[in-house]
C-alpha cells in the first residue's frame, strides 16, 4: 500500500507540474525564413557573373555595333589616295615640311 500512495502522490506532482504549460508559439515568419534556408542548403544559388548578365552583353553588343558603324562611315568621308611612289617631296609635303631652307 505504501508503494502506491508514493506512485499516486509523484503522479498527482507530476500531473500538477504540466497544469503551468502552454502552447509553444514561433516568432513571426519563422517557417518562410526556415524553409528558405533548408532550400538554400539543398541547391546553393549560382549567380551569374555580372558580365554574363543579358542587360550587360546587349548594352557591350550595341556599343560595338555604333563603334562599327561610326568607323565605317568615316573610313567613306576619306578622300581616296592614289598610290604614287614615295619620295623625299612627297613625304615633306605630307609632313607641312617643305618650308624654304635658310641656307
Amino acid at each position: 500500500m505504501m508503494e502506491n500512495s508514493l506512485s499516486n502522490e509523484r503522479a498527482e506532482r507530476v500531473m500538477k507540474s504540466l497544469d503551468g504549460l502552454q502552447k509553444a508559439v514561433a516568432p513571426d515568419f519563422f517557417y518562410s525564413r526556415l524553409t528558405a534556408k533548408m532550400q538554400r542548403e539543398i541547391e546553393p544559388e549560382k549567380k551569374p557573373f555580372l558580365i554574363l548578365r543579358p542587360a550587360y552583353i546587349t548594352a557591350a553588343l550595341s556599343l560595338v555595333f555604333i563603334i562599327n558603324i561610326f568607323s565605317l562611315t568615316q573610313l567613306n568621308k576619306q578622300p581616296k589616295q592614289v598610290n604614287k611612289p614615295a619620295t623625299i617631296e612627297s613625304f615633306a609635303t605630307a609632313y607641312n615640311m617643305n618650308t624654304e631652307s635658310v641656307y
